[in-house]
């Protein structure tokens, strides 16, 4: 995992006198002492242990016999030189445990203690910058030899750029001297001869005896604190680290230039020698520029018109860019002239008046707001209770004229009816006695397309009607009380609108910058309401259009404004649509749920024509289509509870005069008066809801059951005429295969049955009535084999 690090011998020269190891002694405890404490993973005693033991191997010279060195203990490396008849040994201990030791340590640089070389390793040396540079080639020299070739290098003379003498430091001129000698045979490429004598000095064997192991060097990850000697002898060395740094670059720089005048001269040896051969010196590849095509008359043309057509286009662009700029500069005049003309000071007033006017309005509908909610709740109940007594007294009526009949008949009835015989009795009765006055006063006007049933049984008691009227006469004068306390400005649609009218046309900017159209119908809600607490779209026969408010809004929506551009959607032109969808239209879909009657011919067709008028604008809004829900909820609830058709034998029926005829006879024109009603609403509901509630709901499962049991003759042809009249026309102006609706097979097929059973009566004015009934159906199959087989030609 990790890599062993190379181990550096220690030379110690055994001729060394006793006081030169004494000094490097010293010199070696001065270096441990300069050298900073570093932390690491091991602990302090076992450091402090290695240490001791470490410096005694060092210290300790042995002379030993050959064989004994050789035959050492295991934990010790030694190699043994003779040198000068003296045996020397080096011993490196060998650490007992491979333990990875990190420390943090710094050695100040100084002339006293040993600098770092320029490729990184701490090596020793003197104080001379000079020795510095020159003695790490020497031992790489040393390093790179095996222990054979060192110690004959030893015995070697020594090179001129070696002292002569053991221990002797060199001086500058023989340094130079052979860095220069050095520097040539690198240029010339000459061989360097390893083979050199180092012979170690005291001082860096005295240096070299302090170092650590390479397996003991502590790896620096932070900086220890740094005493003062320390920082001082850091700040001494900065500048010989300067000056070294200095050399080096000049020393780069002098190979750089050595490097470059070798090529110059290489160049010239070439081109001397092809000269002597005779050879052309070498040419250098000039580049060639490539021969442009010829340039004609028409291509320089093309590129003109180009050229023009290019400025002719950027010309248009600034044209209409000045044009722009013109049209945007004329309307801010245009504005800032508005802006001078109108005074700033009566734009403050104008919009003070009016937030003071909107804070006021807002106020007293507050105010207001809960009377007319309540005014409004009070003669809605009126007209619901009113609707309610109606409708129990017209199915008790049916209850008990079916009862009556029954109990004619001879069919048994329960205890119960025979209990409440007197007041079913009195029902009855008062019943009749209401027909015969609608039978009177029809013959007074001169009625005389009616049939028994089809009149609406909708007449009150005096008491009652005197009752209901004074109620509602109450509430309309508390209508009218509720704001007499207001001034006009608030109370009146006409004056409410005037105000917002001043506004669009003096300040229109800001008029539709506060969306004041969106915001109208809101804000006149409750002054509308509270004009429709005694509107019945039931039974009035005021339209809205008729209503004050209707022409107030109708006279501001539309209005020809003189200092605006009118506008094709106008926002203000919608007003009065949604006036009329957020505050009438939910008022109607309550009147048709709980006060509609829909067999009341009358009040079916006021509210059709409502309908058709007011509410088809606004077909996609929530509120209409709430409006048809409660509509078609209505038809169907009265389809299934107003409609009965009673069975009795074909005996009891034969006298046309007979209760059972009669009562069947009203029942009938009174479901064929509801299928009238409800096809009144074509072009309204849509089509395919609407046969099924007249076709499938009434026809098919009501009116068809009495044709079919009826002896055709002319009151079953009337009967069918009155049918086919309250069939729209619309539904069959899409069919054109010759067949009629799928809904109304069965009734054309009823009608072909009649026509065979009339032309053995020999009634051939019914067989023609009810072959045109067959054209207006669209059974064309049907009516062209009728009029082929019995020869009937119908006037057009």
């Amino acid at each position: 995992m990790f890599r062993k690090p190379n181990r550096n011998l220690r030379v110690r020269r055994a001729e060394s006198s006793g006081e030169e190891d004494e000094e490097e002694g010293d010199r070696s405890k001065v270096e441990r002492q300069r050298r900073p404490g570093g932390r690491g993973l091991s602990c302090g005693t076992k450091k402090r242990k290695e240490e001791e033991e470490e410096e005694e191997a060092i210290e300790k010279v042995d002379t030993r016999d050959p064989a004994e060195t050789s035959s050492g203990t295991a934990g010790l490396l030694s190699f043994t030189e003779e040198r000068e008849g003296e045996e020397v040994t080096f011993r490196i201990k060998k650490p007992s445990v491979n333990a990875v030791v990190f420390k943090v340590q710094k050695r100040p640089e100084n002339v006293e203690v040993a600098s770092r070389s320029p490729d990184g390793d701490s090596q020793g040396g003197s104080s001379n910058s000079e020795q510095e540079h020159s003695e790490p080639e020497d031992l790489e020299c040393f390093k790179e030899e095996s222990p054979e070739s060192a110690s004959t290098s030893t015995s070697s003379s020594s090179s001129p750029s070696q002292p002569s003498q053991a221990g002797e430091i060199p001086g500058a001129k023989k340094i130079r001297a052979a860095r220069r000698q050095r520097k040539l045979a690198r240029n010339k490429g000459a061989f360097i001869s390893l083979q050199v004598s180092h012979e170690v000095s005291d001082s860096s064997q005295s240096e070299s005896d302090n170092e650590l192991d390479d397996h003991e060097r502590r790896i620096k990850f932070a900086p220890g604190v740094k005493t003062l000697n320390e920082q001082m002898a850091e700040e001494m060395g900065s500048s010989s680290d300067s000056g070294r740094e200095n050399q080096e670059d000049n020393d780069e720089q002098d190979r750089w230039e050595e490097q470059q005048i070798r090529k110059a001269v290489k160049y010239q040896q070439a081109v001397s020698e092809h000269a002597l051969r005779g050879d052309s010196p070498p040419q250098v590849k000039r580049h060639v520029e490539p021969k442009l095509p010829p340039v004609t008359i028409e291509d320089i043309k093309k590129k003109l018109t180009t050229r023009i057509a290019s400025i002719e286009e950027v010309h248009r662009s600034h044209v209409l860019e000045n044009e722009k700029y013109t049209h945007d500069l004329e309307n801010s005049k245009n504005v800032l002239e508005k802006l001078e003309s109108s005074s700033s000071e009566q734009s403050f007033k104008f919009f003070k008046k009016m937030k003071i006017f909107v804070e006021n309005f807002v106020d007293c509908l507050n105010e207001k707001i809960h009377q007319i909610n309540e005014l409004e709740a009070e003669m809605f109940q009126i007209l619901e209770n009113r609707a309610a007594t109606l409708l129990k007294r017209r199915q008790d009526d049916l209850r008990n004229e079916s009862v009556a009949v029954q109990k004619l008949s001879g069919n048994g009835v329960t205890s119960d009816v025979e209990t409440l015989d007197d007041i079913v009795e009195k029902q009855i009765q008062d019943c009749e006695l209401r027909r015969r006055k609608r039978r009177k006063r029809r013959e007074e006007t001169g009625e005389e397309d009616h049939f028994e049933g089809m009149s609406s049984d909708d007449e009150l008691t005096t008491d009652l009607q005197n009752s209901i009227q004074k109620s509602r006469g109450n509430i309309l004068v508390q209508c009218r009380t509720i704001l007499e306390d207001v001034h006009e400005d608030f109370c009146r649609v006409k004056n409410v609108l005037c105000t917002f009218h001043e506004w669009r046309v003096k300040f229109s900017e800001s008029y539709h910058d506060a969306y004041i159209s969106l915001c109208l119908h809101k804000i006149l809600n409750p002054l509308v309401r509270l004009q429709l607490i005694g509107w019945n779209p039931l039974e009035d026969v005021t339209d809205l259009d008729q209503m004050p408010w209707y022409c107030d809004l109708e006279e501001f929506c539309f209005a020809k404004e003189e200092h605006e551009n009118n506008i094709e959607e106008n926002a203000d032109h919608k007003v009065l649509s949604a006036v009329i969808e957020k505050t009438v239209v939910p008022r109607v879909s309550g009147f048709i749920e709980h006060v509609w009657d829909p067999l009341s011919s009358q009040q079916t067709e006021r509210l059709v024509c409502f309908c058709k008028t007011h509410v088809l604008e606004n077909e996609s809004s929530k509120t209409v289509k709430d409006l048809i829900a409660c509509l078609v909820s209505r038809l169907k609830k009265a389809i299934e509870d107003d409609v009965y058709i009673p069975l009795y034998p074909k005996r009891v029926l034969e006298d046309r005069n007979s209760p059972h005829s009669k009562f069947r006879e009203r029942q009938f024109w009174s479901a064929v008066k509801l299928l009238g009603n409800v096809t009144r609403w074509d072009g309204f509901l849509e089509e395919e809801t609407l046969q099924e509630l007249s076709l499938d709901k009434l026809l098919n499962r009501y009116l068809l059951l009495v044709l079919l049991n009826a002896e055709p003759n002319s009151d079953a042809v009337t009967k069918c005429s009155k049918i086919v009249e309250c069939l729209p026309q619309s539904w069959f102006k899409g069919i054109e295969s010759g067949l009629s609706l799928a809904k109304l097979a069965n009734f054309s097929k009823h009608l072909e049955q009649c026509i065979h059973a009339l032309h053995k009566q020999n009634d051939r004015k019914s067989i023609e009535i009810l072959t045109s009934l067959l054209m207006k159906i669209k059974a064309q199959n049907s009516a062209d084999e009728v009029m082929k087989k019995y020869s009937i030609a119908l006037r057009t």
